[in-house]
Order: C-alpha cells, then structure tokens, then sequence
C-alpha cells in the first residue's frame, strides 16, 4: 500500500504531461514572436510599397520615350486618398494613378504587373497566380468555436490551429482543441493537444 503524500502513478502521468503541454506552448509562443519579427504581417487599409518581382529585381531601368500623353485614373488628391496611399503621395500632383488591381486572397503568391504602351500611352495591368512555394514558413493561425452534437447530446467544441512550415499544398503545425458537452460537469470536458499535417486548396 503507497503511503499518504506519495504521488501516485497517475498524478506523475497527468504532472508530466502538464510541464510538457506548458513547454511546447512556451516554445510556440517563441516561435510565433520570432516570425512575426523575421514576417510581420503586411498593415491592413495601409497602402505600402510593392516589393520587385524575383524576375526584375536585379534588371537596371533605362528611359524610354513616351509618343502620347501617359493615361492616367482622374481623381488627383482625392483618389489617392480612397486608395490610402501616403500623405505625400496623395499630395503630389506629379504622382499620377494609371493602375490600381485588386486580387482574391489566396496561399497562392501573387506577381502583379503594370505596362505603359509608349505609343498610346495606355496602361494594361496582369495578375499571374505564382505556384506554391516547394518550403517556405506558415506564420498562419486560426482559431473556431463549433456547437454540434457529441455522444447524443449538445456540445461545444473550441479549437486552434497555428501553422509552421508549408510545402506545397500541406500545412505542418500544431493543434489544440476543447470540447465541453452542453449542461455536463466540468469533469465530462475532452480535449486533445498535437501536432499534424493538413491540406489547403
């Protein structure tokens, strides 16, 4: 017979997988700091400067002259405004609007580019949806609440995903879910903590 005060087998089991649930949530809040510091998110409803495309960014420019007058979106300080470019951008008139493009959001990158025809002086836009990265990192998380039904009765289910590593189409992370029947004791709540792979499309 254990004495009193003696951890029993059990009480060890749930102490070790306690300190381990706590170790892996110190160092997933680390590495969620650290990416967030190497890949901040890019501001929402802040206009930012576009990063060069891989294909031009070592290419020099050179002057070409232009046979027509450049086409541009009318609007002046205004449009710039409802596009929430910078202050200085909307308030100088030399900067001039010939192309504004929107695209759906997608895991897929995206290379937008901008031609000015130097004999009309039109401007024509394309969008080319880039393959996805073969290994890049997946700063993503998301977190849900579902109610359904669980062992014949109304449940709630709480869960959270964060991504880490991405190649192609599948997502390597970890995953933590609650669920708590619906009028059960505290005691009936299940719950399930890991790490996993999942596909997007």
């Amino acid at each position: 017979m254990m004495a009193p005060g003696l951890p029993t087998a059990r009480a060890t089991v749930i102490l070790w997988l306690l300190l381990a649930a706590a170790a892996g949530v110190a160092i997933l809040l680390g590495w969620m700091l650290f990416m967030r510091s190497v890949l901040p998110p890019a501001p929402v409803n802040v206009s930012v400067p576009a990063v060069a495309a891989g294909e031009i960014r070592a290419i020099p420019k050179t002057a070409v002259a232009i046979r027509a007058p450049v086409k541009v979106y009318r609007g002046g300080a205004p449009l710039k405004r409802r596009l929430n470019l910078p202050q200085p951008v909307a308030d100088n008139a030399a900067q001039q609007v010939i192309a504004a493009s929107q695209v759906r959001a997608d895991d897929h990158p995206q290379t937008i580019t901008t031609l000015i025809n130097t004999e009309t002086g039109d401007s024509e836009t394309y969008v080319r949806r880039d393959p996805l990265p073969w290994l890049a990192w997946d700063a993503r998380g998301e977190a849900a609440m579902y109610v359904g039904i669980q062992r014949g009765g109304p449940a709630l289910r709480l869960e959270a995903r964060q991504g880490m590593v991405q190649i192609k189409a599948l997502h390597v992370g970890v995953i933590g879910s609650v669920d708590q029947p619906l009028g059960g004791a505290p005691r009936d709540t299940d719950y399930f903590i890991g790490a996993g792979v999942w596909a997007k499309w």
